[in-house]
């Protein structure tokens, strides 16, 4: 789990290193990778060399009943652990951004959970980038979403991230939403059939 929260955090400024701007760098991860390896919902696997873990894809068959499990199974513990931002939001760091979602997670927009139930996220070190593993991992997942009857799949990807959107469209994902208020630049939601 420690590799899987890493890499989230180094991946988790539009796809570049977000180290820098955390205080607590466990925040990103307990949103975007940890949650997924303890839910019925979810699908994970890693790539890995002799050196470790060098990127993940994780997802959950069904969006809305995931967002249900997080809600009684996972943000209640990390409300009381994190206690809620207060102030003026502009004046917030991103650790309180990141601690605020546990408080106030804002769920997949109605229209993309109801045409693509299922999501996705990957994220790859650098190292792992432009060598086919994303490719493989997206096929297992896939492959994994299929034998559970998933039909088809969604991805929030960050609008400032050029290269993660042109990953996802690459491998038949078509944009379908552009959210300026998503995360933190921004969101676009990316579909595709299984």
């Amino acid at each position: 789990m420690n590799a899987v929260r890493s890499i989230c955090l180094r991946t988790g400024n539009a796809g570049k290193d977000a180290t820098s701007l955390y205080q607590n760098p466990d925040l990103i991860g307990l949103i975007y990778a940890a949650p997924y390896l303890f839910a019925d919902e979810a699908i994970c696997f890693v790539a890995e060399d002799e050196e470790g873990v060098l990127g993940y894809v994780a997802g959950a068959t069904d969006s809305r009943s995931f967002e249900r499990h997080l809600e009684l199974n996972w943000w209640p513990q990390l409300r009381k652990q994190y206690a809620e931002p207060q102030g003026d939001p502009a004046m917030w760091t991103p650790d309180d951004h990141r601690i605020n979602f546990f408080h106030h997670p804002r769920p997949v927009p109605a229209d993309i959970v109801q045409a693509y139930p299922a999501h996705i996220h990957m994220n790859l070190l650098p190292q792992a980038q432009g060598q086919g593993i994303g490719s493989q991992l997206l096929e297992s997942w896939g492959a994994s979403a299929a034998e559970k009857s998933v039909r088809a799949v969604h991805a929030g990807v960050s609008a400032a991230n050029e290269a993660g959107l042109k990953f996802w469209t690459a491998r038949g994902f078509e944009p379908v939403r552009e959210d300026p208020q998503g995360g933190s630049r921004g969101t676009v939601w990316c579909g595709r059939i299984l």
